[in-house]
C-alpha cells in the first residue's frame, strides 16, 4: 500500500526531524487516524522526498523523524508560465489545480478589461484578494501531492497588463493565444521553433477573450498571437489545452 504524501516547506524541516503544520494536522489525525510511528512521504518542493516516522502529536503541529530521504525527479524540463486572465465565479480553481497537474510552473492572474471577476474584488479592498491567492496556493499543493510532483507551482500576485508588460520575463517563446488569429496556428510556432524552447509563457484571456487593443499591447512586446483552430475553447480549457501540448512537443510527455 503506497503512503500517504504530504508537502512541507524547507523552513520546517531541520536536524532530522518535520514539522507539519496547518490543515494536513487535521488530515493526519483525525481523516487518516495516524498515530505515532506511521510511516509518510513527506516533499520539500526542491525535489528531494522524505520517509518520516510520525512522533505524538504536540499542539497544533505533528512532528515526526526522518528515516531516509532521497532526490527524485518528476518536473518536466520545460519550464512554463500560465497568465491567465481572470475567470468568473471559481472557475480560476479549476485551472489552477489541472494546470499544476499537467506540469506548469508558474501562475500569473490577469485582471482585463473583461474580467469580471476583478471588478468584484476591488470593492473588497483587497482581503477578498489575498484569501483568493492563498487558496490557490494551496490547491497547487495539494494539486501537487496527488499528481507525485516534487515542486510546487509558485501562484503570483493579480497584476493589470500594464504591470505584467513593465517585468519583461526572460523566455525562449512567448505566446498570446487568441481567437481572432487566423493565420498562425500554435502547432505551425512550435514545428519552428519546439526543438530549442525550454521555456514558455502563454496568455489566456478570461470570458470575452481580450479586446484588440490588448492584444496588440502584447504583440507590441514580442507576444506570437497563435490560433488552436476554428474551434473557440472557453478560457477554462484553453489555457489547459495549450499546456499539454506544450509538454507533449517540448516537454516529457513524449519521453
Amino acid at each position: 500500500m503506497s503512503k500517504h504524501r504530504f508537502f512541507v516547506p524547507p523552513s520546517q524541516i531541520s536536524e532530522g526531524k518535520v514539522c507539519i503544520r496547518g490543515t494536513d494536522v487535521w488530515h493526519i489525525t483525525k481523516v487518516l487516524r495516524l498515530s505515532a510511528g506511521a510511516e509518510i512521504i513527506v516533499f520539500d518542493g526542491s525535489g528531494r522526498e522524505y520517509l518520516v516516522v510520525l512522533e505524538q502529536r504536540k499542539r497544533a503541529e505533528v512532528r515526526g523523524v526522518i528515516r531516509d530521504q532521497w532526490q527524485k525527479q518528476t518536473e518536466s524540463p520545460l519550464h512554463t508560465i500560465l497568465v491567465q486572465g481572470l475567470p468568473q465565479a471559481n472557475k480560476m480553481d479549476m485551472i489552477v489545480q489541472k494546470a499544476t497537474e499537467i506540469g506548469v510552473n508558474e501562475i500569473i492572474p490577469l485582471e482585463t478589461e473583461r474580467s469580471i471577476w476583478s471588478s468584484k474584488q476591488k470593492r473588497a479592498q483587497g482581503a477578498n484578494v489575498a484569501q483568493r491567492l492563498d487558496r490557490w496556493s494551496r490547491i497547487c499543493i495539494e494539486a501537487a501531492k496527488q499528481s507525485c510532483r516534487t515542486a510546487v507551482p509558485l501562484i503570483r500576485p493579480v497584476v493589470t497588463i500594464e504591470e505584467f508588460l513593465a517585468h519583461p520575463l526572460s523566455v525562449d517563446l512567448k505566446l498570446l493565444l487568441w481567437e481572432e488569429e487566423e493565420q498562425i496556428s500554435l502547432k505551425k510556432v512550435l514545428r519552428e521553433t519546439g526543438e530549442i524552447v525550454g521555456s514558455v509563457v502563454v496568455i489566456i484571456g478570461p470570458e470575452g477573450g481580450l479586446t484588440p487593443e490588448e492584444a496588440a499591447q502584447f504583440q507590441e512586446h514580442g507576444y506570437q498571437r497563435v490560433s488552436l483552430g476554428k474551434r473557440v475553447l472557453r478560457t477554462e480549457t484553453a489555457g489547459l489545452v495549450v499546456l499539454g501540448i506544450l509538454q507533449y512537443e517540448c516537454g516529457d510527455y513524449s519521453f
